[in-house]
């Protein structure tokens, strides 16, 4: 919700979304210009006709919709939630005043500026007043409680920096012992893109049954796709896993999970898949996630890997 309040004020300024939307079509040309609704059929989670709106700019996409843009066209999503967000961010405001703080205030150029000066909201009115003199320097003053504050906070953050890092260094009686600093798992930390650091695969090729192939009603198939190990992790003991399960019979029928042949780096593996037609006419849409023996996903925020076929009688 958080981030599609963000883009809801993003919105609220064209240019943005416009600049934003370039990207996006550049990233779709370089995918090979997919259809918008093959990149739908692709993502599963999301129409075609939002992903037509994000591409053409009409209003900042959320980062819903532009994840799953990014999944269609088989890109990086941590790269593109940082350009996400990159896009987002005002450009850098002039300071309130600009150079006028930094004008002298004497007192012969005070009256000559009281002549010209039209009066504004949060403007001091000068005159030729003899206390016109004390009111600027008073103005000022009342300016450097907040450069103050600024100042502390700056002082707070420095010192608990410097806690942190003498924290990690000694040990709980203050003996000094060096102690490793924790790490986070690249599983749990936002926008994670693998499970083990270094791991990642590539779809290749739907090597049999190509999406929208025609099988007929309780038929018997082998789904087969080409994956390719381009990370630096060598894959033992993996599967993919169905992530939907068929109700009462009524989708298509499929092992649970099925094994993936061990992959060392730079090679390909071949998976295959049994699959049985319902009985009655329709779609079938099945889709698959890379997990290791404890049903943990590989790679959490890819898109799944899936076979669409149409059931004729």
């Amino acid at each position: 919700m958080k981030d599609q309040r963000v883009a809801a004020e993003s919105g609220q300024d064209g240019r943005p979304a416009e600049r934003f939307a370039e990207q996006l079509r550049a990233l779709r040309s370089a995918a090979g210009d997919p259809s918008f609704r093959k990149m739908a059929g692709r993502s599963g989670r999301i129409s075609h006709t939002t992903l037509h709106e994000a591409a053409a700019g009409t209003r900042f996409p959320s980062w819903e919709t532009t994840r799953e843009f990014v999944r269609a066209c088989e890109a990086d999503e941590t790269l593109w939630r940082r350009r996400w967000e990159e896009a987002q961010r005002p450009p850098a405001a002039a300071r309130p005043g600009g150079d006028a703080d930094l004008a002298p205030t004497n007192a012969a150029s005070v009256p000559a500026i009281a002549a010209s000066a039209p009066t504004e909201q949060g403007v001091l009115q000068l005159d030729a007043d003899p206390r016109s003199e004390e009111r600027v320097v008073g103005t000022r003053r009342s300016r450097l409680p907040w450069l103050n504050a600024a100042a502390v906070v700056l002082v707070v953050a420095v010192a608990a920096a410097l806690g942190v890092s003498v924290r990690g260094r000694s040990g709980s009686d203050g003996s000094g012992t060096a102690r490793p600093s924790p790490t986070v798992s690249p599983s749990t930390s936002a926008f994670s893109d693998s499970l083990i650091p270094g791991d990642s695969s590539k779809f290749v090729a739907d090597v049999t049954i190509p999406d929208g192939t025609q099988v007929k009603v309780n038929t018997q198939f082998d789904k087969v796709w080409a994956l390719a190990n381009v990370g630096k992790v060598d894959w033992h003991h993996r599967y993919l896993a169905r992530m939907d399960t068929a109700a009462d019979g009524a989708g298509c029928r499929t092992p649970d999970r099925v094994p993936i042949g061990d992959t060392p780096p730079g090679e390909q593996v071949m998976i295959r898949v049994r699959v049985t037609a319902p009985s009655r006419p329709g779609r079938c849409w099945v889709s698959w996630k890379m997990v290791d023996e404890a049903g943990r996903e590989y790679f959490p925020t890819r898109r799944p890997v899936y076979f669409m076929v149409t059931v004729t009688a």
